[in-house]
């Protein structure tokens, strides 16, 4: 019986194998890159924000001068589940009373929705009567906290003025301006949050309106 040598292994690759090859190594190469650059495209897209974008802020607090309202206001009581806009001041220019002006034009344009907006006059004036006169004479109507030892300032995190704070129903700073916010879309930032507000579905019973009373502190 005459057995065959098996020599394929020592004869030349024919020039079809070398094609295929060739063929499988640029198709692996190719899905290898198109890998790479899809990762790449899909690294520059946005990146995902933080779970807590909102800083929280600290509450009112009690032992204050308030105008326009007959008890003290807190952001978990009666304010709680409103949109709320605060306006640090010293009502010492006509700047902040244009200001004020605008902030009661959108008081007004809202007045149907959950949207407080408070005023905190930064002064060192601890007279009562005096105060009141001055929140009269500028015809303020909306409530006035007095911050005349800065507390109000330090708590939410305040450190020039004019500046403005815009609160989401769950007294998260959603925004915060400093000069210039006039020309901001402020009503626009109002909207989203009270469409924000409304996707919650929170009950809503009654909003808050100012009362016009005053509250002094022993």
């Amino acid at each position: 019986m005459i057995f065959l040598n098996d020599y394929s292994d020592q004869l030349p690759r024919s020039d079809l194998s070398r094609k295929r090859i060739r063929s499988t190594v640029i198709f692996v190469i190719a899905m290898m890159a198109t890998a790479f650059i899809i990762a790449y495209l899909f690294n520059l897209g946005p990146e995902t924000p933080p779970v807590n974008v909102l800083s929280e802020v600290g509450d009112f607090p009690r032992d204050h001068m308030w105008f326009n309202t007959s008890e003290p206001l807190s952001l978990y009581n009666q304010l709680s589940k409103h949109i709320v806009v605060i306006f640090f001041c010293k009502l010492s220019t006509l700047s902040d009373l244009e200001y004020i002006s605008k902030l009661e034009e959108i008081q007004e344009e809202f007045s149907e929705e959950p949207l407080v907006v408070i005023t905190a006059i930064q002064t060192d004036e601890t007279s009562a009567d005096t105060l009141q006169n001055i929140v009269d004479s500028w015809g303020i109507e909306f409530p006035v906290i007095i911050d005349n030892r800065e507390i109000v300032s330090n708590r939410f995190n305040i450190s020039s003025s004019p500046s403005l704070l815009v609160l989401d129903a769950r007294a998260r700073v959603a925004a915060r301006f400093y000069v210039g916010w006039d020309k901001t879309d402020l009503r626009g930032i109002i909207d989203d949050l009270l469409m924000q507000l409304r996707a919650m579905r929170y009950p809503m019973n009654e909003f808050y309106h100012p009362d016009g009373g005053s509250y002094i502190p022993d």
